[in-house]
């Protein structure tokens, strides 16, 4: 790309940001819904606010998707004019639209469902595992599978909130979603525990590795191949062609694509005690504070001790076939799934199976909570941070290393026992 066309992308992502757009706003229980017009995350939160009577404090005030995906500054100024997001207040919990579905099958419409004793006897017990079945009911004319565009599969788009005009565009983002859901997850987990908020010294490790998980994610694409068949392995009659997965051919909405702050900069604003919530600053503030933070004293800054790994392209692959078909991996302790082809699902197939597949999980061998995040707590600890360890953390949270694809019913939400 040319530095005549880098600077023009440049100026529009700065002039997009400062746009004035347009939002509609839910909270958790869907009952109400406002129209909101704003310029930042943080504005949209204070209005919204107003308007569903909120009164906490905006920090504690978290946005979402529909889908359940979490939303920070960067991820909100690539979102679409009239999306609609909820609001949640803190101790209430966030019901994607498959969540409220299965809440539907089990509390509204059980009745309806059951007309007939065999029915009722399939529905009444095991109803999440009986996914797998209604699957196998599912429309498999496979005649539009490999459609992308949305003019020729139209029904497949159907009821997204989403511009986007190809199937691999938005199942690129929706795997972004999932892997930007273990980041917050796993930045909770960290921001909450006794040795982040008493320990000074752990604390700034730990707000370095932090920064270092967000600059490293942003190099990865947040690993939105995964999901994406363009990216998918070629087979032998197909030829190499460019890297799909270079950041000035990714899509638009990835965040290789947005602005890059230099590392000690990034740094110098995550990687010390800060007295705001910096993720959710917009260029403006992002520049006042790292012109502040200069006047700091010396061990108040921090300079970048873990350099970003750059992944080859071999790497940079989807997990599904060239067709869009997933299969399952089973269970997190088992060398493959038990169910064979019953646990197979292609959501570019139709946008039913592009819900069901809503249920499937990248699955955690290694623990998130349990076992990862309680192992970093540790190292910050015992001032023991070093970037090998880290890279290791890093790899087990995001990526393949550690994750498997796993059907609803493959998923075991117990304790997994596994040494690390």
């Amino acid at each position: 790309m040319s530095l005549i066309a880098e600077c023009f992308r440049r100026l529009t992502e700065t002039s997009c940001k400062n746009e004035l757009r347009g939002y509609k706003i839910t909270d958790v229980n869907r009952t109400r819904k406002f129209g909101v017009a704003c310029r930042s995350l943080q504005e949209l939160k204070r209005k919204a606010c107003t308007k569903l009577n909120i009164t906490n404090d905006l920090a504690e005030v978290n946005v979402f998707l529909l889908d359940g995906s979490l939303i920070d500054e960067d991820y909100f100024h690539t979102l679409e004019p009239q999306t609609t997001l909820i609001l949640q207040k803190p101790g209430e919990k966030v019901l994607s639209d498959a969540d409220l579905l299965y809440d539907t099958l089990r509390r509204v419409n059980i009745e309806y469902l059951t007309a007939g004793d065999k029915v009722s006897e399939f529905l009444s017990e095991k109803l999440k595992n009986k996914i797998a079945v209604l699957n196998n009911a599912l429309n498999k004319d496979d005649s539009k599978t490999a459609f992308s565009l949305k003019e020729d599969h139209p029904e497949w788009f159907r009821g997204l909130e989403t511009n986007y005009t190809t199937k691999e565009a938005y199942m690129h983002r929706r795997c972004q979603d999932r892997i930007r859901g273990y980041l917050y997850k796993t930045i909770d987990q960290i921001r909450s525990s006794e040795i982040y908020l008493n320990d000074r010294k752990a604390r700034q490790q730990l707000l370095q590795t932090i920064a270092f998980f967000k600059m490293q994610l942003k190099e990865d694409h947040y690993f939105g191949y995964y999901f994406d068949r363009s990216r998918a392995a070629k087979d032998g009659n197909e030829t190499d062609g460019i890297d799909e997965t270079d950041s000035y051919d990714c899509y638009d909405h990835c965040p290789c694509r947005l602005s890059r702050l230099d590392d000690s900069t990034h740094f110098r604003l995550f990687g010390r005690e800060a007295k705001s919530d910096l993720d959710e600053l917009d260029a403006r503030k992002i520049t006042k504070v790292s012109v502040e933070g200069d006047r700091d004293d010396d061990d108040e800054r921090a300079e970048c001790p873990f350099r970003i790994q750059l992944r080859n392209a071999d790497e940079r692959r989807a997990i599904c076939d060239r067709k869009g078909e997933f299969r399952c991996e089973g269970l997190w302790n088992a060398a493959e799934c038990t169910y064979g082809a019953r646990h197979r699902i292609n959501p570019y197939r139709s946008r039913e199976e592009l819900v069901l597949f809503s249920t499937w999980n990248l699955d955690h061998k290694i623990e998130r909570s349990r076992t990862l995040v309680p192992r970093l707590l540790d190292m910050s600890l015992r001032d023991n941070v070093n970037e090998k360890d880290v890279y290791d953390i890093y790899e087990n949270l995001f990526t393949l290393k550690n994750l498997r694809l796993v059907h609803v019913v493959c998923h075991d939400k117990g304790s997994h026992k596994l040494e690390y």
